[in-house]
């Protein structure tokens, strides 16, 4: 539909933060949204929550089972009607003057834009803006974080939209995917839009088996373009190492970091892993 942005919100046992979410958007000065959201399963408030949201029209729920939040935002994709769309999690909110800023710019003749973040990481606040990426990413200057990009739904959907199995990383999964589409047009706002927060402690996609999971799936899935970019490979097999190192499985820890030093020998905490693990190896 022309001119409408749908924002699509999945959200599980998020009750509490949920209605902050939602606020964020209602209360923004221009209209030409829809919000949708996909209830993935929750078995807390969440669903009497939202019955007050929706006598506005422009605010629709869905209700599924718990299928995961990638799964959760392609179906948000399938029953949107605009022609633009944005992401934002349940934990998170837009600042003021979003909407008012990409009508101010005609969006429209954007494949993507993507603003500033301000970030709230464990009680520690900074500001993220778009850069410059690696080579996986083409060297595009964005950023893939839900609630800071906007996307033209006819790009989401030619890259094939989320992968249901990626539990973690699957919004720069996603990016990777579509930055390698030819001639894409991209606008920088440098201004804050999304107030975003993590604890990670109780973030479940955090969880050191679902990050492993999701890390390896990365790696096949992508391999031959990783193997063009050396940097981002390594950085790949060093985290596949830490991973498992935290599981406590040492030995493919170590296979893994050995990698990352072959790949890219001039990272130096890959160095200090190696000669940890061999350390403590021959102590037991």
């Amino acid at each position: 539909m022309d001119n409408l942005i749908s924002v699509i919100i999945p959200t599980y046992n998020r009750a509490q933060s949920l209605p902050e979410s939602i606020d964020s958007i209602l209360d923004q000065s221009a209209d030409n949204w829809e919000l949708i959201i996909i209830d993935d399963g929750s078995n807390d408030d969440t669903g009497n929550i939202v019955q007050d949201y929706l006598i506005d029209e422009r605010v629709n729920y869905y209700f599924q089972k718990n299928v995961g939040v990638s799964a959760a935002r392609n179906k948000g994709v399938e029953v949107s009607r605009g022609d633009y769309i944005i992401f934002l999690d349940s934990d998170d909110r837009f600042l003021p003057g979003l909407f008012f800023k990409l009508n101010e710019i005609n969006y429209q003749e954007y494949d993507m834009i993507c603003w500033e973040v301000s970030k709230q990481i464990d009680g520690k606040l900074s500001v993220w803006k778009p850069h410059k990426l690696e080579k996986i990413y083409n060297h595009l200057t964005a950023t893939f974080l839900a609630g800071s990009i906007c996307y033209k739904k006819e790009i989401f959907l030619k890259a094939g939209g989320f992968d249901p199995k990626m539990t973690f990383g699957e919004n720069y999964e996603l990016g990777i995917r579509i930055s390698n589409l030819s001639g894409l047009k991209i606008k920088i706002l440098d201004q804050q839009y999304l107030s975003y927060s993590i604890d990670s402690k109780n973030r479940a996609s955090s969880k050191v088996s679902e990050r492993l999971a999701s890390n390896r799936r990365l790696l096949k899935k992508h391999k031959e373009l990783y193997r063009k970019d050396r940097l981002s490979l390594s950085r790949l097999e060093y985290q596949l190492g830490f991973l498992y190192e935290k599981q406590g499985n040492n030995q493919r820890a170590l296979q893994y970091y050995t990698k990352a030093f072959k790949t890219r020998p001039v990272y130096l905490k890959t160095i200090l892993r190696i000669v940890y693990l061999k350390i403590i190896g021959l102590s037991e």
